[in-house]
């Protein structure tokens, strides 16, 4: 997510700089149904858990999906910065065993492992034997406390936020527990949700205990919350968050996620971003990572709303993923076709100049509405 040489729209909007690496706040995916966007935030939590969760055991499989290419390694390559270091960390596993590893910090090399050889620090050579075939080294160096593997450790366990707007159901535990265990939060919420104008005058959030089981004597603690609104004669009444609109409910989710890390520099991760928001909301959220963002924080975000190619974004932010008639997608960024202007890339892209492109036979549509 660098910069594109030549590109000189809403630099100071749209750009941040660390340690003369200028990269841009947000990048917005393109592309048709099922031509690979969603892998792009897949491989990131591919990744992640692999690193974070590491193994225990010989006998554990490390998470691979290579969407049934079944021969060859799994490979990621990834440059970072976390408190002013750049890393580069490289990792070639397969489902056993891990290959090839390297964390570079600053040019620096960390840790290197292959098949043949495995380098580690100086205060952690004693322990080459104990490290298993399938084990990442980055997690077994940051368990032993190399400064450096916890330094890059911490940024995939903590910096990384993958969120899928389609899902939020699945994690509104969590949600409310952040929003009922913070005050401060709800009220920055609620706020951020009437500025929003969504009406809502409170958020109420209480704690139940519910059999974890039909006819379990044990219970589990859950919690349930409602938004209140106010009558026309001036009375309130709550609805359950289970009976609001699917757009409330994503709204009350992006704001929470966004209050609770937007100045921690995190890696927000959006599969589609634009779903069920209005687009006014769409255009209050990219000036929320790009104009009003001076944290660190980066959006990468797949859409399939080509009205932000009208929002002041510039071409480096603008990506498209294509896939081919064998199932191959790749990714390339609109600047990739020199493209040094937003202007004209919406019709261009509409035109499928680019590919990324949904393709549709009309009339083998029409013949099997006939048969």
């Amino acid at each position: 997510m660098e910069v594109g040489e030549g590109v000189t729209d809403y630099t100071k909007e749209n750009t941040i700089s660390s340690d003369n690496i200028e990269v841009v706040k947000s990048s917005f995916i393109f592309g048709g149904n099922a031509s690979g966007k969603s892998n792009v935030i897949r491989a990131f939590q591919l990744l992640t858990d692999t690193i974070v969760h590491g193994t225990s055991s010989e006998l554990e499989s490390l998470p691979i999906d290579t969407f049934e290419n079944e021969v060859g390694n799994t490979y990621f390559k990834i440059r970072f910065i976390k408190n002013g270091n750049l890393y580069c960390y490289e990792l070639n596993y397969d489902a056993h065993n891990i290959n090839e590893e390297r964390l570079v910090m600053n040019d620096n090399i960390i840790i290197k492992r292959t098949i043949d050889d495995i380098f580690m620090p100086s205060s952690i050579k004693g322990l080459k034997g104990v490290l298993i075939a399938n084990q990442p080294l980055l997690y077994f160096a940051q368990s032993n406390n190399v400064s450096e593997a916890k330094e890059a450790y911490e940024w995939f366990a903590q910096d990384i936020l993958v969120l899928s707007l389609r899902n939020t159901d699945l994690c509104n535990q969590e949600l409310f527990k952040l929003l009922y265990t913070n005050s401060n939060l709800k009220d920055k919420v609620l706020y951020f949700l009437k500025a929003a104008d969504f009406h809502i005058k409170d958020i109420k959030i209480q704690e139940t205990f519910m059999p974890i089981q039909e006819n379990n004597q044990n219970l589990e603690s859950r919690l349930l919350l409602q938004f209140e609104y106010k009558c026309k004669d001036g009375g309130r009444f709550t609805i359950d968050y289970e009976a609001e609109s699917i757009s409330t409910r994503i709204f009350l989710f992006l704001a929470t996620i966004i209050l609770d890390n937007y100045h921690n520099s995190k890696l927000f991760l959006i599969d589609d971003f634009d779903c069920f928001l209005h687009p006014k909301l769409v255009t209050m959220l990219l000036r929320i990572f790009n104009e009003w963002n001076d944290t660190g924080t980066q959006l990468i975000a797949t859409t399939h709303n080509t009205n932000i190619l009208d929002a002041p974004v510039r071409t480096d932010q603008v990506w498209f993923v294509d896939k081919s008639y064998y199932g191959v997608s790749t990714l390339d960024s609109a600047f990739d076709y020199n493209e040094l202007s937003i202007k004209g890339i919406k019709k261009n892209y509409q035109d499928g100049l680019y590919g990324a492109d949904q393709i549709i036979n009309d009339s083998m549509i029409k013949d099997i509405l006939l048969c």
